[in-house]
């Protein structure tokens, strides 16, 4: 394949500062509805604040930051924008959350000089539709991983484009924290002393499958540049679809979303196994009395996690209007897309406390904590065995005040 990402840095926040440059000095939270974070500024990232963390968190984490109010049609307007340009270069583009996109080049790039003249072009037309507030960075490989990866090692406005001879030599130092995986996964990885995508493409494949499923094998090859994963364009996302029909018409709220969790889980399992995530779930209720109705809700980011889905479901049943019990359930899960990486505020994957704000704050929190309670008490991981041939055993742990 041949393989563009294009990625507006910090789409929100940028957004948000090309309508009101006044805003260009103060580190931004762009919230969404439900006061949950939508978006933030460069400045915002580098206190801890990420998406889908509450109000509260963002402002625990960046007290000066100006928390201000999403305009979510304009961002959904201006992301149209973006898929648009796109697809006047390839009419295969797949959307990759806000501000964000893979277009499959074909035979437009075969190689990296190719690749290069195209992506300049595509960038003046995104800048020309979308204004120099809204600086594109670009990459480009055979593989979506990587070239998501080289635009997201890129300054806005600039390009990359990684040759197949060095890619791996180009994955190889970067932090896993860049692979799709869940975030509690990526702590797993973080506590066992794999840093890097190079040490994580490294690892024998049985010990990766035992530890972390199809999800870590998918992974994995990601960072060893073997991706062949496809682009699905817009007009051809899946939808998965979930059924259940009732003997008896239910009413209770508890048994109908139990039912719900039972039909959407073995779904969800399998996005999450993909490395996938869906953007909309939409809830169909036939009633007893012959009547349906139907409600949907659209997701500000992708998600996979079981509790958020079978949350909104909930939320959905909620809002109907309930004339007799329900005589069967369907479930439709739609705007499937890559699952976005995490970003881990409280474990940063990689680096020193030196430039790190997250890691010098640990590294003040572990003196209090030695100081009130002893060294003694506390305890941390170190990579004990760390040519060892399974990830657990390279790991061990020494008591604070040890060297």
């Amino acid at each position: 394949m041949s393989v563009l990402y294009c990625t507006i840095p910090h789409f929100v926040a940028a957004l948000a500062r090309r309508e009101d440059p006044g805003l260009a000095d103060w580190p931004l939270v762009l919230l969404g509805p439900e006061s949950q974070v939508l978006g933030v500024s460069a400045e915002a990232v580098a206190c801890g604040v990420a998406a889908g963390m509450t109000a509260r968190a963002a402002q625990v984490r960046c007290p000066e930051a100006r928390l201000l109010e999403a305009d979510v049609a304009r961002c959904r307007a201006e992301a149209e924008s973006l898929f648009q340009v796109l697809e006047g270069a390839s009419p295969r583009v797949e959307p990759h959350g806000w501000g964000a996109a893979y277009a499959d080049l074909g035979d437009l790039a075969r190689d990296q000089a190719e690749a290069a003249v195209l992506l300049r072009e595509i960038g003046r037309s995104v800048r020309r539709e979308l204004g120099e507030g809204l600086q594109p960075a670009l990459g480009w490989d055979k593989g979506k991983f990587t070239a998501q990866t080289a635009a997201r090692r890129t300054p806005p406005g600039h390009l990359r484009a990684v040759e197949s001879a060095r890619e791996q030599a180009f994955l190889r130092p970067l932090p896993v924290a860049l692979l799709p995986l869940p975030g509690d996964t990526l702590q797993r990885l973080h506590f066992l002393g794999l840093r890097t995508l190079g040490q994580y493409a490294a690892l024998p494949r049985a010990a990766v499958w035992q530890q972390f499923g199809r999800a870590g094998i998918l992974a994995r090859g990601c960072a060893r540049g073997e991706d062949d994963r496809p682009i699905i364009p817009r007009w051809q996302t899946p939808q998965w679809t979930a059924g259940v029909e009732f003997e008896v018409p239910l009413v209770e709220r508890e048994r109908l979303v139990a039912a719900l969790r039972h039909q959407v889980s073995p779904l969800l399992a399998e996005l999450r196994a993909n490395l996938q995530a869906c953007g909309q779930v939409r809830l169909a209720v036939q009633f007893d009395d012959g009547s349906a109705q139907e409600r949907e809700r659209t997701f500000l980011l992708p998600v996979a996690s079981e509790d958020r889905v079978v949350g909104a479901l909930g939320q959905l049943l909620d809002g109907m209007r309930w004339r007799s019990g329900a005589a069967a359930l369907a479930v439709t899960l739609a705007q499937i897309q890559d699952a976005v990486a995490e970003q881990l505020a409280l474990f940063p994957l990689g680096g020193g406390a030196e430039g790190n704000p997250h890691e010098a704050q640990m590294a003040h929190c572990r003196r209090y904590l030695a100081a009130r309670f002893g060294a003694s008490r506390l305890r941390r991981a170190v990579l004990a065995q760390p040519g060892a041939p399974l990830p657990e055993w390279r790991v061990g742990w020494l008591d604070e005040g040890e060297p």
